[in-house]
C-alpha cells in the first residue's frame, strides 16, 4: 500500500487531471484506490461522484478532520462513478471552516494521518489531491503521505513555485520530522508547437538528472479530450473513441502509478 500526495504550490498546472489519471490507471490495473480531495474548490469531488458545493455529500474530510464529530474515515468514504475507485470527498467551504479551528491545536498537522493510517491498508493505492499553498490542509495532505509526485507545467512560474514546494517539504523533515520524498516529476500541459516548451521540458530534465529525481511517464500533452474526460469522471480505457494521443496519455498515467510504486522499493 502506497499514500502519494500529488502537488505544486501553483495552481493550475494540474494537480487534479494527474490525480485522476493515474487513480483511472490503478483501477484499470486492479487495484483498489483511494482519492483524497483536500482542495476546498471540491472539483475532484464533483468530477467523480458528482457531489456539489449546492449537494454535497453526506459527510466528507471535513467532518474526519472535526474534533467535535471525530468521525472515522470509512464513514466517510464513498463510490466514484468507476468501480475500484473510492473518494473522501472534499467538505467544500466546511472543510476551510475546520481547518481554521484547528489552527494552533496540538498535532494539527497530522489530523489525517492518524485518521488514515489505521484503515490505509483498505486500498493498494492512495491518491491525496492538494489544492496551492502550504497552510494547514497541504501540510495535512504532506503529512499523511509516503511520497509526493511534484507536477510541474514547462513554464517558469510553475519551476519555480515547485521549488517553494520542495522547500516547504524540507521544513517538515526539519521542524515536524516528516521525511517526504519526491517519487518523481510529472511534466503536465506541454504544447509541442510552443519552443519555449520544449526548452523549459529540456530544463526540467536536466534539473531532474542533476537532483536524481525520476520522471514518470512522458511528458502530458494538453489536450482538450483528456479535459473533457477528467470533468466529466472517465478514465480514458472507458471511452470507446480514445484517439491514439488519448492511448498514448494512458500508458504514461500507467507509467506513472507503476513509478509510484517502485519509489517505494527503493530505500529513500
Amino acid at each position: 500500500m502506497t499514500i502519494s500526495v500529488v502537488a505544486n504550490q501553483k495552481g493550475g498546472v494540474g494537480k487534479t487531471l494527474v490525480t485522476t489519471g493515474c487513480a483511472h490507471a490503478a483501477a484499470a490495473a486492479g487495484k483498489k484506490v483511494l482519492v483524497i480531495d483536500t482542495d476546498t474548490q471540491g472539483s475532484l469531488t464533483s468530477q467523480i461522484a458528482d457531489y456539489t458545493i449546492d449537494a454535497p455529500p453526506p459527510r466528507s474530510l471535513a467532518d474526519v478532520l472535526d474534533r467535535q464529530t471525530q468521525t472515522p474515515l470509512v464513514e466517510a468514504v464513498v463510490a466514484s462513478k468507476r468501480a475500484g475507485i473510492d473518494l473522501l470527498p472534499s467538505g467544500f467551504d466546511g472543510l476551510q471552516a475546520v481547518s481554521d479551528t484547528l489552527f494552533g491545536k496540538p498535532g494539527a498537522e497530522s489530523s489525517l494521518a492518524r485518521a488514515l493510517a489505521p484503515v490505509a491498508d483498505r486500498w493498494d493505492l492512495v491518491l491525496i489531491d492538494t489544492r496551492p499553498g502550504t497552510d494547514l490542509i497541504p501540510r495535512n495532505a504532506f503529512m499523511a503521505a509516503d511520497n509526493i509526485v511534484m507536477v510541474l507545467e514547462p513554464e517558469v512560474r510553475a519551476i519555480r513555485v515547485g521549488a517553494k514546494t520542495v522547500r516547504a517539504i524540507a521544513e517538515l523533515e526539519e521542524y515536524l520530522d516528516k521525511h517526504l520524498p519526491v517519487a518523481g516529476w510529472v511534466v503536465n500541459r506541454l504544447i509541442l508547437s510552443r519552443g519555449d516548451h520544449a526548452e523549459w521540458l529540456q530544463k526540467i530534465r536536466e534539473l531532474a538528472s542533476d537532483d536524481e529525481i525520476p520522471m514518470l511517464g512522458d511528458p502530458i500533452t494538453l489536450s482538450a479530450d483528456l479535459a473533457r474526460l477528467t470533468v466529466v469522471g472517465m478514465g480514458i480505457d472507458e471511452y470507446r473513441q480514445a484517439s491514439p494521443k488519448l492511448r498514448v496519455t494512458a500508458a504514461t498515467f500507467k507509467a506513472i502509478v507503476d513509478g509510484i510504486g517502485a519509489s517505494m522499493a527503493v530505500p529513500a
